[in-house]
């Protein structure tokens, strides 16, 4: 039974090894294995696992000599398929491994045993070879890459991209078949400390690649900014991007198998992360999170300690500044209504707060700008951006701008001030405050309203109280029947004594008119524009009661009306 099993491992090494070596196994090996063991106690399992095997050696000594005589693209398609069947070869082998703790639970198998871990011992070998082969194939052809003209470089990164995916695959059978010798208690320390010192390099190397692509990749964009039509130079962000991209990935495969060997990789994945600018993946990481929180804390700490005193100066500079400049505004605000009081200068009071107030906003905002300098703001492209921003401003808002014009207008031309009674766009009220865009007036009622300027200087202005005095027109009517000597007395005796009418210029009291029902007297008195409403309505009184006592009487509106008899015309009938 020994025997057997011996001789069935022996076949299992040759023929596993001659699927991809098929030149140095032997050319007798492998044939009709699964007739000639059929009728021996291996167990159904070793036979099932040799048949496989034979299909394999036999597929892959087809495939090396069909390789010979191929061209490029059928030779690329061929080492695929052994790919695949290097991918059968090694679950198999692994098939045997645990072929062997099942038989081992029963009875010890230490044939069986040497022959297996002969088997996994010379897997590896090969797999470690391969990929040491794959390696130096990258290199060759990253260095054609580099030599080459821009329209070849995009294929041969394809090529370092297949290379590299490939290499990856067989980092992951290292990893594989070292955890299967483990399991079969084989002693692996040696090689899985070999492997995290390749991997740990590897991870190294590809951060570096990734920085420099990343530097390639913003030069040529810088490069295409500045000349949109280089073409070499849109061919060669191509071949940086795919190299990035495949770089990348293949530093995230080697991570992953790190991790898996219980490496700590949170140091490798946060300058992953701070390189690629990729936080998608790292953050799933409690160790990454932690270790990029305690960067980005120890840089704002180290920036705080090394510019926290510079910048904290240029802050308190730049309060100074405003402080100073709102100091010096209100004393200038002051200076100049003083200024203002005393002159000579006719201004209203609604230009001089207009003036003064732009005047101080002016000086202020320089205050501003200034403070702005001081803490290393560059005013050149502020000013040039608050430029363009003022012209497209200017442009959506021209009814705004049309409203600027016309206070302009007004201003200068002062049909109104703060205080003044007017009829200004269909309101009557009292100027309450002014400014470039708009008129507020409080009407009689006191409601407040706010009007356009345009609307106020593209229609009529009614000023009632510009100047300082003001004729009150009223009329009264006496009957036809009156005394009208008798009622002009009794009127102007009544403007005479009241003290609030101005003699100067003098009241005017006529007749006026013969109305419909009425003798009509004008009565026209002038006062002051604050007792307007004041004689209007004393006078008013004291006509009625005057009239009253003197028996002259207001008539009413009425009309006669004469009624004719039709019937009184006709003459009778005889």
């Amino acid at each position: 039974m020994k025997i057997y099993r011996f001789f069935i491992i022996a076949i299992t090494i040759v023929l596993a090894l001659s699927i991809f070596y098929p030149a140095q196994a032997d050319k007798t090996t492998g044939k009709n294995i699964v007739k000639e063991m059929a009728g021996k106690d291996a167990g159904a399992k070793i036979n099932n696992l040799l048949a496989q095997i034979n299909q394999l050696t036999a597929e892959g000594k087809r495939l090396n000599a069909a390789m010979k005589s191929v061209g490029n693209e059928d030779h690329q398609v061929i080492k695929l398929r052994l790919a695949k069947l290097w991918h059968g070869a090694e679950k198999t082998i692994l098939s045997l491994a645990d072929n062997l703790i099942k038989l081992e639970k029963k009875k010890p198998q230490p044939e069986l045993r040497l022959q297996v871990e002969s088997v996994l011992s010379q897997t590896l070998t090969r797999v470690k070879s391969e990929t040491e082969h794959l390696e130096k194939q990258i290199n060759i052809v990253r260095e054609q890459r580099r030599a080459a003209p821009p329209d070849q470089r995009y294929a041969l990164e394809l090529q370092v991209v297949r290379l590299t995916d490939h290499l990856d695959v067989f980092w992951g059978r290292n990893f594989h078949l070292l955890g299967e010798m483990t399991q079969i208690g084989m002693d692996t320390d040696s090689e899985y400390e070999i492997l995290k010192q390749k991997l740990s390099r590897r991870v190294e190397e590809l951060a570096g690649r990734i920085s420099l692509s990343l530097v390639r990749v913003d030069d040529l964009k810088m490069r295409l900014k500045d000349i949109p039509d280089d073409a070499e130079a849109a061919k060669l962000l191509v071949v940086s991007k795919k190299s990035l991209g495949s770089n990348s990935e293949s530093m995230t495969n080697a991570l992953n198998l790190l991790d898996k060997m219980h490496v700590n990789t949170a140091e490798y994945r946060s300058r992953q992360a701070s390189i690629t600018q990729d936080f998608s993946t790292s953050l799933l990481n409690v160790g990454v999170v932690t270790k990029l929180s305690r960067q980005a804390s120890k840089a704002m700490f180290d920036g705080v300690l090394e510019r926290g005193p510079a910048v904290f100066m240029k802050i308190v500079f730049f309060v100074l500044i405003l402080y100073f400049f709102r100091i010096v505004t209100r004393l200038l605000r002051a200076g100049m209504e003083k200024i203002l009081d005393k002159s000579d200068l006719k201004f209203t009071k609604l230009a001089r707060d207009m003036f003064v107030t732009w005047i101080s906003r002016i000086v202020m905002m320089f205050g501003f700008v200034l403070a702005l300098s001081q803490v290393g703001i560059s005013l050149g492209p502020l000013l040039a951006g608050l430029g363009v921003a003022g012209f497209v401003v200017g442009f959506a808002l021209q009814d705004t701008l049309s409203n600027f014009a016309s206070g302009m207008m007004i201003l200068v031309y002062r049909p109104y001030d703060i205080g003044d009674l007017v009829d200004v766009g269909g309101v009557f009220g009292i100027v309450n405050r002014m400014n470039l865009v708009s008129t507020t007036l409080l009407t009689l009622d006191n409601q407040m309203i706010v009007i356009p300027n345009s609307k106020i200087w593209g229609d009529v202005i009614k000023n009632v109280t510009a100047q300082k005095t003001r004729r009150v027109d009223m009329v009264f009517g006496i009957s036809y029947s009156d005394d009208i000597p008798k009622a002009e007395a009794l009127l102007e005796e009544i403007l005479k004594s009241n003290d609030k009418i101005l003699k100067d210029p003098e009241p005017v009291v006529k007749l006026h008119e013969l109305g419909a029902s009425s003798v009509d007297f004008v009565v026209r008195p002038w006062a002051l524009v604050e007792d307007y409403w004041d004689v209007y309505w004393d006078v008013t009184r004291a006509v009625k009661l005057t009239f009253d006592a003197e028996d002259i009487s207001i008539p009413f509106p009425q009309r006669d009306v004469h009624i004719y008899n039709e019937n009184a015309l006709v003459p009778a009938a005889e």
